[in-house]
C-alpha cells in the first residue's frame, strides 16, 4: 500500500536545508567542474499534463487551435478525469515509503528508502537511505545516506553519508562525510570528514581529508590534510598539513604569483617536502625540504636538505642550506645566505653570506657588504665594518687596517655612505621592477 509518511520520517531540519538548497541559484563553475552533481529524473519522470488542445480531435482541414465544440469539450473533459485521476488504480505520484526496482525513475521520493538493482535516478530524496547497485543519482538527497557500489552523484546532499567502493560527488554537500575507496568529489564540502584514496573538494569547511592524495581548489578551513600527498591550491587554515608532500600555494616548487594573498595559517606543516606558495603563519614547517616563498612568521623552519623563505621572522631557520632574502632570528646550517639584510646571528658550519648584517656572523667565511656587529671564522670580508672581525684573515676597506690577522675593528667609516646609497638604489630599482627576487 502506497500513502505519504513524511511527517514520520523527516525533520524539519532537514526539510530546511532543502528549502534553502532550491532557494539558492546554482553556483557558477568551470568546465572542469560540469561533471559532478546530476539532474536526472527532471526531463523523463515529470512530465507536464496533457491541455484540452492536447486531446482535441483534430478536424479535417484545421488544426488543434481551432475552437472546440460544446460536445467537444465535454468529450475532452472526461477523457482528461479519466486519465488523471483514475478511480480503479493506485493514485499517480512518487511518494512512498519504500520503493524497489531494476533502474527505477523517480520525480520526488519521501519515505524510508529505495532500492535500485542497477541505476536509481531520484529527482528529490527525502527519507533514510537510498542504494544502487551500479549508480546512484540524485538532484537533491536529504537523508542518511546515499549508498552505491559504483558511484554516487548529488547536486545537493544534506544528511550523512556518501558511501560507495568506486566514486561520491556532490556540489554542495552538507553532512558527515564522503567515504569512498577511490574517489570524493565536492565543490562546496561542510561536514566532517572526506575519506578516499583522492579527495577533492573546491572549498572544505570541516574536520579533515584523509586519503592517498588530499586537493582544495579553493579554501581548506578544518583540522587536518593527512595523506601521502597534500595540496592546498590557495588557503589552508587548520591544524596540520602531514604527509610526504605538504603544500600549499599553485606552485608546489618555484614561486607562481597568480595568486597574491595565497597563506598557510595553522600550527604545522609537515612532510618529506614541505611547501607554502604564499606566506606561512604557524609554528613550524618541517621536512628534508621546506620552502615559504612570501613571509615566514613562526617559530622554526627546518628542513634537513634545505629551508628556504621570502622573509623570515622567527628563532631559527635551520637547515643543511638555508636561504632568505630578509630574515630575523638565527640561521643554523652548513651554509647560511640571506641576499639582503639578517638582524641576528647567522651560523653556517661552511660559511655565511648577507648583503647586510646587524649582529653576527659565525663560520668558516662570512662574507657580507655591510656589518654592524661581530664576524667570526677562518676568513672574515665585510666592504663597511662597524664592528669586529676576529679570524686568521680579516678584510674590511673601512677597518681600522684593510687587511689584518687575528683581529679587526671598524667604525663604519668611508664606505659607509656608498653602501648605503647601493642599497637604496637597489630597493628602488626592485621597486620599479615589481619584483622582490633573491
Amino acid at each position: 500500500m502506497r500513502f505519504p509518511l513524511l511527517a514520520l520520517v523527516l525533520s524539519p531540519a532537514l526539510l530546511l536545508i532543502a528549502a534553502e538548497a532550491h532557494a539558492q541559484t546554482p553556483m557558477g563553475v568551470a568546465s572542469d567542474d560540469e561533471s559532478i552533481g546530476t539532474k536526472p529524473a527532471r526531463s523523463k519522470a515529470v512530465q507536464a499534463a496533457p491541455t484540452p488542445m492536447d486531446m482535441a480531435p483534430s478536424k479535417a482541414g484545421g488544426s488543434s487551435s481551432d475552437v472546440l465544440t460544446m460536445d467537444q469539450e465535454v468529450q475532452v473533459d472526461r477523457d482528461m478525469r479519466s486519465r488523471n485521476a483514475p478511480i480503479a488504480t493506485d493514485p499517480p505520484g512518487n511518494w512512498a515509503v519504500l520503493h524497489a526496482g531494476l533502474r527505477p525513475r523517480i520525480g520526488t521520493f519521501g519515505g524510508i528508502a529505495t532500492f535500485a538493482l542497477a541505476h536509481a535516478r531520484t529527482e528529490q530524496f527525502y527519507g533514510g537511505l537510498s542504494f544502487s547497485a551500479v549508480r546512484n543519482d540524485a538532484g537533491t538527497h536529504i537523508g542518511l545516506a546515499q549508498i552505491a557500489l559504483g558511484r554516487n552523484l548529488s547536486d545537493t546532499f544534506g544528511g550523512g553519508l556518501q558511501l560507495s567502493i568506486s566514486e561520491n560527488r556532490a556540489r554542495t554537500f552538507i553532512g558527515a562525510g564522503q567515504l569512498a575507496l577511490a574517489y570524493n568529489r565536492s565543490l562546496s564540502f561542510t561536514g566532517i570528514t572526506q575519506v578516499a584514496g583522492f579527495n577533492r573538494a573546491k572549498t572544505f569547511t570541516g574536520v579533515a581529508q584523509l586519503g592517498a592524495y588530499n586537493r582544495t581548489d579553493e579554501s581548506f578551513a578544518g583540522v587536518a590534510e593527512i595523506g601521502a600527498y597534500n595540496h592546498s591550491y590557495r588557503d589552508f587554515s587548520g591544524i596540520v598539513q602531514l604527509g610526504v608532500v605538504s603544500a600549499t600555494g599553485p606552485s608546489i616548487l618555484g614561486e607562481d604569483t597568480t595568486y597574491h594573498h595565497e597563506r598557510f595559517a595553522g600550527v604545522a606543516q609537515v612532510g618529506v617536502l614541505s611547501t607554502t606558495n604564499g606566506d606561512f603563519y604557524g609554528l613550524t614547517q618541517v621536512g628534508a625540504g621546506v620552502s615559504t616563498t612570501g613571509n615566514f612568521r613562526g617559530l622554526v623552519q627546518l628542513g634537513a636538505l634545505g629551508a628556504r623563505a621570502g622573509s623570515f621572522h622567527g628563532l631559527a631557520q635551520v637547515g643543511f642550506f638555508t636561504l632568505s632574502k630578509e630574515s630575523m632570528g638565527i640561521q643554523i646550517g652548513g651554509a647560511s645566505f640571506a641576499t639582503r639584510e639578517h638582524t641576528g646571528i647567522q651560523l653556517g658550519a661552511a660559511g655565511n653570506y648577507a648583503h647586510a648584517v646587524d649582529g653576527a656572523q659565525l663560520g668558516v667565511v662570512n662574507i657580507a657588504e655591510k656589518v654592524r656587529g661581530l664576524q667570526v671564522g677562518l676568513f672574515n670580508h665585510a666592504r663597511s665594518l662597524r664592528g669586529m672581525q676576529i679570524g686568521l684573515v680579516n678584510h674590511a676597506d673601512d677597518g681600522v687596517l684593510p687587511w689584518t690577522a687575528l683581529l679587526n675593528m671598524g667604525f663604519g667609516d668611508g664606505l659607509d655612505d656608498r653602501v648605503d646609497r647601493d642599497d637604496d638604489d637597489s630597493k628602488s630599482a626592485r621597486a620599479k621592477s615589481g619584483r622582490a627576487g633573491f
